[in-house]
Order: structure tokens, then sequence, then C-alpha cells
């Protein structure tokens, strides 16, 4: 029955990302298809081990973002392809991702401006023109690479485990309202950093208080 269930949610969850890719639909199938990798993900490595992963993806996109910012040129092909791999956030009703035409890169945004202005457009006008409806962005792996966290500390930690997960937990919440707040100002941002970095302190200021240093041995050798 399980296997069936699946099955059929999931052809019609391609379905409606064919037919009609709005935003609600790519959320739910953004969350499904997170909440799956990180429970695969989770209960496969110990906590350690996907720390040294998160400290790496965490270097990796901070870089990606600020000094070569191709993640930016592959955020708006994401975006312009609908595809599930990203949390969109709509900032007032009425928003439609099938609209969104605006670039998330800063400085392509502002050489389109420039591309598109004219000489009359110096001039004050009476005219008023309708703004486009905006969301905020978010890629999967910013939600992905803190929950591996937390199932790995619920998994593999035997005693307290919960609590040291829940821990992790709130520490990249914590890392998440930090991120809201730069996000804010409009200008895009490194999401790992700060969700991961929130996290792996959250996991290592749990394991201490519940476990000790028991939470951060597990036989692991190189």
């Amino acid at each position: 029955t399980a296997f069936l269930v699946g099955i059929g949610l999931a052809i019609l969850l391609m379905t409606a990302l064919i037919i009609r890719p709005e935003w609600y639909i790519v959320n739910t199938v953004g969350v499904l298809v997170g909440a799956g990798v990180i429970v695969m993900l989770g209960v496969t490595f110990v906590p350690t081990l996907i720390v040294i992963f998160m400290v790496l993806a965490a270097i990796y996109d901070a870089w990606a973002v600020y000094r070569s910012k191709h993640m930016l040129e592959l955020a708006d092909t994401m975006i312009g392809l609908n595809l599930p791999i990203l949390l969109v956030a709509p900032q007032e009703s009425g928003y439609s991702m099938l609209d969104e035409k605006d670039s998330i890169n800063p400085e392509r945004k502002e050489a389109k401006v420039e591309a598109n202005k004219t000489p009359s457009e110096d001039q004050p006008k009476l005219v008023k023109r309708k703004k486009p409806k905006e969301a905020m962005f978010m890629g999967l792996g910013d939600v992905i690479f803190p929950g591996m966290l937390v199932i790995s500390c619920v998994n593999y930690i035997s005693e307290s485990g919960l609590a040291v997960g829940i821990s992790a937990l709130i520490g990249g919440l914590v890392g998440y309202f930090v991120l809201m707040t730069y996000v804010a100002s409009g200008r895009p941002q490194a999401g790992l950093p700060l969700l991961n970095g929130g996290a792996i302190l959250g996991y290592i200021i749990g394991g201490l208080i519940f476990v000790g240093s028991a939470a951060f041995s597990f036989g692991i050798s190189f």
C-alpha cells in the first residue's frame, strides 16, 4: 500500500510540475525530496563525518556566492526552469513563480536596467508602473545539511541523542534568523555558512551538556 501511494503521489506531483510549476507545487516537491535525502544520508553517516561535510560545503557555498558568483547564475537557471531544488517564500499575496523574470544576481539586474534605459527615462514621468511581486529563494541544500546532522545525532548517539539533535536544530534555526537579517537587505547571501555553523555549534553545545565527549567519538580512522 505504501509503495502504491508513493508511486501515485510521485506521478501526481511530477504531472503538476510539468503542467503548472507554481511556487507551492515546487515547495511541496522540494520539501518531500529534501525530507527523503535528509533521512537517507542522516542515518548513513555519523555526526562527526557530517560536520566535516558541512564545513566543506559552507566554504564552497561562500566561495561560489561571494567570489566566483556562479551559484547566482545557477540559481537564476533553476528559478527559470521551476525545478524543485529550491524553496520559495513569497513576500506578498498574488505572487506567481510563472511570472518570475528578474535575476537574483545584482550585477545582472543592474546591467539589465541600464540596457533597457532610454534617455527619456531620465525625465520624471507621471505614469505609475506596476511593481512586480517579489519572493525570497533558498536552495534545498540549505535545509538538507543541518537536517542531516539532526537525524544523525538522533540515530547514532545512544544516550540523549534526541536532546543533542534538538540542540543542533535550534542552532540551525538561530543561524536561519541571522541569515534572514542579511537577506532583508536585498543582497544575495550564502546560506550554508550561517545555517551549518549554527547547527554545528548547537550540536557541540548540546553534546557537551547532555552527553559529554562521547558525543564526538565514533571510532573514525583515516
